[in-house]
């Protein structure tokens, strides 16, 4: 863990996935570019020695961490962590592909209505693909992914602009770019990830104006690319039932360099794509 966390101050210098050169993409992240190169992967550290979990690599208030989660259920393979909120928890992949399991059940497989943080089976679990899509319910007591909600208000969004996933041998960093009410579709069987035309379909629902509870992080207006790599946080909305809540990041940091992929591009006429404006 220690040698992960001390990896963190060399991660932009080893990044080894795909055009995520954030700096010299135009207007995305160029406003954060003196906190990328001096200050996200400090505090990425900082998140976790500031909890006491350094063997585990989690920042959890929870009494096990993560390998003895992991050691009751096979199916965790990482951490959420979402900093000043409630939002800390493992998060699982139904080693069956039943994708209505997690929707009933808790991370120790117990049942529960509430269910838990998990992805389908469509999503690679090594967080590299274009769109890891990440789902919770909205209890009434506000665990799970209750407070995903709370990112429509603009104040909160402002003040809350990170999401942390560690995995067993890495650490990763979104940069929360986005967020607003959507149709209740499955984002997976909506968009074909497995394409660029896919990946640019929902960079412009993104951007698509006209939506009056979206909003878009300043200096993240434009930029993004089927070469980034996005994490998807959707929830129940608790405002218009029927819809779902999303919160999106975009990867910023990975301190092993392991998240990578080839973009496919399909037919020629998919290269020319561009973002609607």
């Amino acid at each position: 863990m220690k040698k992960l966390i001390k990896q963190a101050n060399e991660m932009y210098t080893k990044r080894r996935y795909k055009i995520v050169d954030m700096i010299a993409v135009k207007g995305l992240f160029l406003p954060l570019t003196v906190v990328l190169l001096t200050g996200c992967s400090q505090k990425a550290a900082d998140s976790v020695r500031n909890t006491g979990y350094e063997k585990s690599a989690l920042p959890t208030e929870q009494t096990t961490g993560f390998e003895d989660i992991k050691s009751l259920n096979e199916d965790a393979f990482a951490w959420l962590y979402i900093p000043d909120t409630d939002i800390n928890y493992p998060i699982l992949q139904d080693s069956e592909g039943d994708d209505s399991f997690y929707k009933g059940h808790n991370e120790y497989k117990e049942p529960d209505e509430n269910g838990a943080i998990h992805i389908e089976a469509a999503n690679l679990n090594n967080m590299c693909d274009f769109n890891e899509v990440i789902y919770g319910s909205s209890p009434d007591d506000g665990s799970r992914f209750a407070q995903l909600n709370n990112f429509l208000d603009k104040d909160f969004f402002d003040e809350h602009k990170y999401v942390h996933v560690y995995m067993e041998d890495n650490s990763l960093i979104y940069y929360i770019i986005a967020a607003y009410t959507r149709d209740n579709t499955r984002l997976l069987e909506q968009y074909d990830f497995s394409y660029a035309s896919g990946c640019m379909e929902f960079i412009n629902e993104i951007y698509r104006k006209g939506d009056d509870n979206k909003i878009i992080r300043e200096g993240c207006e434009t930029g993004l690319k089927p070469e980034h790599f996005l994490i998807t946080l959707t929830t129940d909305s608790t405002d218009e039932p029927g819809k779902q809540t999303v919160v999106i990041g975009c990867l910023m940091g990975d301190v092993a360099g392991k998240i990578d992929r080839d973009v496919d591009y399909g037919d020629e006429e998919d290269i020319d794509i561009q973002a609607e404006q």
